[in-house]
């Protein structure tokens, strides 16, 4: 359904960003499509490199025209896409957000440069230059929270602000604001799609379920509030989830 080329980015941007991505709808018909983006962490950033805009976030009406910033967020989000999309998604690190897409998305002449670019590799050295010369010149935060981050997805989620204080060597309120200015998200929403995304994980790897046991082994206080989270980020009961993302997000993720 999809062809799709992935390039690693330059050395010195490998703490910010995982990879490129060059997508191209290869669907059997001329029939748009509808696919879903679950809660993630990880910034996303799309270019257009079709001649027409072919990415339509549904919840907004929003179409994918130069750029579509998507966000860390907390909630599923539906895209229509197009039989003639050609994207270039830049799939961000956790907390890379703010002080690099954002800066990134200053320059509105990024997608005609990457429009004149021969083949992806062109692309992506591209962007390497236009990060790298964002990286070098964007402003230095007073504390990072990239060790933080490290911990709760080393964790899965299941961390407590206190563990973060001591192995950051940073205070609740210097952690929160990090949080919410690098990732856009509150520090406990961060640790609670972390955890959603750990127990997404077991659903679609095992094939005999026990949700009491996954739900302990996820870190959830008990069965409960398991179901009652993952129906807040997937929209709906965890026996109704097909157990594999959508073809999109396997294509991006």
């Amino acid at each position: 359904m999809f062809c799709k080329e992935y390039l690693q980015p330059d050395d010195q941007l490998q703490d910010h960003i995982r990879a490129y991505i060059v997508l191209q709808a290869d669907f059997p018909d001329l029939i748009s499509r509808d696919y879903t983006l679950l809660p993630q962490v990880h910034p996303l950033l799309f270019f257009n490199l079709g001649e027409t805009p072919a990415v339509q976030n549904r919840h907004t009406g929003e179409y994918l025209r130069q750029y579509l910033l998507i966000p860390a967020h907390h909630q599923s989000l539906a895209f229509s896409i197009d039989p003639a999309m050609k994207i270039l998604a830049v799939q961000g690190v956790a907390g890379s957000e703010s002080h690099l897409f954002q800066d990134i998305l200053q320059l509105d002449h990024i997608q005609q440069q990457l429009l004149q670019c021969k083949d992806a590799q062109s692309m992506c050295t591209l962007l390497d230059t236009l990060l790298g010369q964002h990286l070098q010149q964007e402003k230095q935060y007073t504390r990072s929270i990239r060790d933080a981050v490290r911990i709760i997805l080393d964790t899965g989620g299941n961390v407590i602000i206190r563990q973060l204080e001591r192995a950051t060597f940073q205070t609740k309120r210097t952690l929160e604001r990090g949080f919410l200015l690098q990732t856009g998200l509150h520090l406990k929403m961060f640790c609670r799609i972390t955890r959603f995304r750990k127990a997404i994980a077991h659903i679609e790897k095992e094939k005999q379920l026990c949700w009491a046991k996954l739900a302990q082994d996820c870190g959830y206080y008990d069965q409960t509030h398991f179901i009652n989270e993952f129906h807040y980020f997937a929209g709906c009961l965890p026996g109704a989830y097909t157990g594999t993302p959508s073809l999109f997000e396997q294509a991006i993720a």
